[in-house]
């Protein structure tokens, strides 16, 4: 797990430099073995323009952990939980 989670935060360093990017997350389950990120972005199209560099980075981070991308899904913030505004 330690090796994937290295691996995501490599790729997510690499993000960091693309226009829009608000901030994300690298979750994990130990019992189950599996990796998840989440990205957010300032706009759908900050996201949209940044799809081909982290689907390449997704790709890069689960190859280095023996790993594969089982599903990326596009989704909007509905409701912010702890905003105070």
């Amino acid at each position: 797990m330690a090796e994937a989670v290295e691996a995501f935060r490599e790729a997510a360093s690499q993000l960091a430099s693309l226009d829009g990017l608000e901030g994300g997350y690298v979750l994990t389950d130990e019992e189950e073995g599996a990796v998840m990120s989440i990205t957010l972005w300032e706009s759908r199209a900050a996201m949209d323009a940044s799809e081909v560099r982290a689907a390449r980075l997704r790709q890069e981070a689960a190859k280095q952990a023996d790993g594969a991308v089982t599903s990326v899904q596009c989704l909007e913030v509905a409701v912010e939980i702890g905003s105070n505004t």
